[in-house]
């Protein structure tokens, strides 16, 4: 499975290989398109392109191995399972319920906060409750990271999405349209009936299936097709024994012992087979760092699951603190008022704690190098608190790491293409990205809902990152009017996150693609329906607010 998800992100970059021979570089810049010469990827660079996108977009890597490295500890302390075994007994007879919950809750706080990949660390969880409860590995990958890429389409206060439009496009509001709350509500809604029916219909998949990469799978029925062939045998034999009459007695005697002798060895074996060997409770543990064998909570040594939950708890909330800008999406000043004050502390003449916390951000400029940092230092935290030794901790970390190396290499190659249009774009030598949307929009005067939505689409398969789409499509749409400017924005914002639902050079989709062992034909016979639901319903939406 693994090895189809390189193939699509390979045929990905040789397609766009080709349009690079084929279509000509452009830069459009004051309403007005400058043509130059191909610009085409050529041999040695199809192999040294892969190489940069490593060097330039490796840290996107590290996030999912350090998540990873984060799981691993967590199973060694025995509270994952014992948080994991807690909700699937609450939620044991209303698993659409928590289906439901799993869906709402990402696709509210990455609407709120725009944060996906520092949510991404929640996924595990979540998915690891969803396989208990015998839900396939597709109707996991869509409600959770699906539902956080649901949330980027409708961004409410997401500074990541809705700031960037904000600042690129010169708004006087980060949340200037109320309908994009409007937008975000059904999408919701469309997205959780979708998940649920679906679910409900291959929620009995075979757990053979679900965990055919880890183990063989014994189910109960199995079991009792095998001790109703043992007992036909049974009797099967005490007929033939009743017929044999006419059998001298020592030839009785004999065949007594050794019917005795093989009805022994055939009840011994089948016993050993069936009522010996307990069905394996082993569920599809792709989401989590280590595979293992599932316990119930009453087998397990008394670990509890609080101090795991809270330090997960206050995680997401120094992260989400630390990398949400404050101030530039609502002026709150507090937090850089209180690192200067902080940092402006001495003992004597001596700042201790500029010199304590030197290469630190304050809160609101945390990046991806801080989140890391935090992941690692909770492991740590967990590891201190359950007692776990230090060559224990270590081996865990870097078994989980290795679980997730996979997702973490197919995410930083998921932005190849990117690179490549990342580096034009820096040197300023034009893209065809440029010239093909260039057309677009020659064929209608001023803004039209669907030819800049079309645009903002194929813009986003080339630029996987929300704000080099914006900078890029800000020269077509930065010369509309003030009414127009914000709808022609949330319309970008929103047709990307539509995009990363559906496009393999979305970094979430891939990565959640390889760590559910989902191939990308299954996710997209799976979610197109409703991709295009969900691009039709941001056409509309915004075509009203023009009518407005």
């Amino acid at each position: 499975m693994k090895r189809k998800i390189l193939k699509v992100l390979g045929i990905s970059f040789l397609f766009f290989v080709v349009l690079s021979w084929i279509i000509p570089t452009g830069t459009y810049y004051n309403g007005s398109l400058t043509t130059n010469d191909v610009d085409p990827v050529g041999i040695i660079d199809i192999f040294t392109q892969p190489v940069n996108a490593f060097v330039t977009f490796s840290l996107y890597g590290v996030v999912f191995a350090v998540i990873g490295g984060f799981y691993g500890v967590m199973e060694k302390t025995g509270a994952l399972d014992k948080v994991t075994d807690w909700l699937h007994i609450r939620f044991e007879k209303r698993t659409k319920l928590f289906l439901a919950i799993t869906v709402i809750f990402f696709a509210v706080l990455s609407s709120v906060t725009g944060l996906i990949l520092p949510l991404f660390l929640l996924v595990p969880l979540f998915a690891a409750v969803l396989f208990k409860m015998n839900y396939d590995k597709v109707t996991v990958l869509a409600s959770t990271v699906g539902a956080l890429l649901v949330g980027s389409i409708a961004s409410t206060y997401g500074f990541n999405i809705s700031g960037y439009t904000k600042n690129l496009l010169y708004l006087e509001d980060m949340n200037t349209e109320i309908w994009a709350k409007v937008i975000l509500l059904v999408l919701l809604t469309a997205a959780l009936v979708m998940v649920v029916l679906f679910a409900g219909r291959k929620k009995k998949e075979t757990v053979e299936m679900a965990a055919a990469a880890e183990a063989p799978v014994t189910l109960e029925p199995e079991v009792e097709k095998v001790q109703t062939k043992a007992s036909a045998k049974k009797e099967e034999k005490a007929t033939v024994k009743e017929t044999k009459k006419t059998t001298t007695k020592s030839a009785k005697k004999t065949e007594s012992k050794t019917t005795a002798k093989t009805t022994k060895k055939t009840a011994s074996k089948t016993t050993g087979s069936t009522r010996g060997r307990k069905p394996s409770k082993k569920t599809n543990t792709k989401a989590l760092a280590i595979a293992h064998d599932v316990k119930k909570v009453s087998e397990k040594k008394r670990v509890s699951g609080i101090p795991f939950v809270v330090i997960l708890v206050l995680t997401m909330i120094v992260a989400i603190l630390g990398m949400y800008n404050w101030y530039y999406a609502f002026g709150i000043d507090v937090f850089n008022n209180l690192y200067d004050n902080i940092m402006k502390v001495k003992i004597g003449d001596f700042p201790i704690f500029e010199h304590l916390f030197s290469g630190s951000s304050q809160f609101g400029y945390w990046s991806n190098v801080d989140f890391i940092a935090l992941v690692i230092f909770a492991s740590m935290l967990i590891a201190w608190l359950y007692k776990v030794k230090v060559n224990d901790y270590i081996e865990a970390f870097i078994g989980g790491v290795k679980k997730w190396l996979p997702t973490a290499i197919y995410a930083v190659l998921a932005s190849v293409i990117f690179s490549v249009v990342y580096q034009a774009l820096s040197s300023q030598t034009g893209t065809i990205v440029d010239t093909i949307n260039a057309k677009i929009f020659e064929l209608s005067d001023g803004f039209n809902v669907v030819f800049t939505g079309a645009a903002s689409l194929i813009g986003s398969f080339f630029f996987n990152d929300l704000y080099y789409l914006l900078y890029d499509m800000s020269s077509f749409i930065s010369g509309y009017d003030a009414t127009t400017l914000p709808i022609a924005g949330l319309l970008v914002q929103s047709v990307y996150g539509v995009a990363m639902l559906i496009f393999p050079t979305s970094v979430v989709l891939i990565a959640g693609l390889s760590l559910f062992n989902v191939s990308y034909k299954q996710w997209m016979k799976y979610i197109w329906k409703f991709a295009l639901i969900a691009f039709l319903l941001v056409l509309l939406v915004c075509g009203i607010l023009t009518l407005l």
